[in-house]
């Protein structure tokens, strides 16, 4: 019996046994007439972490912002032009960020917590949960410590960042 896409009439499955070895089954879809068809249908980015009950970041390699669901651009407040396709250190008002070195270059980068465990999630593979994170935001002349506890997970090829809680008061305590 024979399994052919129903759309593009590619063969499926051939099987070899005696019995209905003329049949042909043609109400199955195979991945490619899936994925072009089904597409319009799938939700965006956006729209998935948009669901989660956590303010999430979605971090790519080279530690800039994807997207941010709207727990995230509330905490942060600001609105998603402001957030994509920006170093994670300008999303978060990093003092240090906007130096001429830019995110990830200055001498402050090597001990930033958020973006080694960002990094490390990204080479090894491994979630953390709940890391403590210090960040020093505002200017480089005018800042103050904002106090974080963080988590990360790797998702195909980007990272998710999950902002467990904000400054250590209870109140922006936000995953269990």
């Amino acid at each position: 019996m024979k399994k052919v896409c129903a759309w593009c009439n590619t063969e499926m499955v051939v099987n070899t046994s005696e019995s209905n070895s003329d049949g042909i089954i043609t109400h199955v879809m195979c991945d490619d007439c899936a994925e072009h068809l089904l597409w319009p249908f799938r939700p965006t980015m956006e729209d998935f972490i948009d669901k989660l009950d956590a303010p999430v970041l979605v971090v790519n390699s080279v530690g800039n912002v994807n997207c941010a669901n709207k727990y995230a651009r509330e905490i942060l407040q600001k609105e998603l032009p402001d957030i994509v396709g920006h170093p994670g250190g300008v999303v978060f008002e990093c003092a240090f960020a906007r130096l001429p070195e830019g995110c990830g270059n200055t001498l402050h980068c090597d001990g930033c917590t958020i973006r080694n465990t960002v990094i490390d999630t990204f080479q090894s593979g491994l979630s953390h949960l709940k890391i403590p994170a210090g960040l020093t935001r505002g200017t480089s002349e005018v800042n103050y410590e904002i106090q974080f506890l963080i988590s990360t997970e790797k998702v195909k090829d980007v990272v998710l960042l999950r902002i467990d809680s904000v400054g250590g008061n209870e109140e922006y305590y936000l995953a269990g």
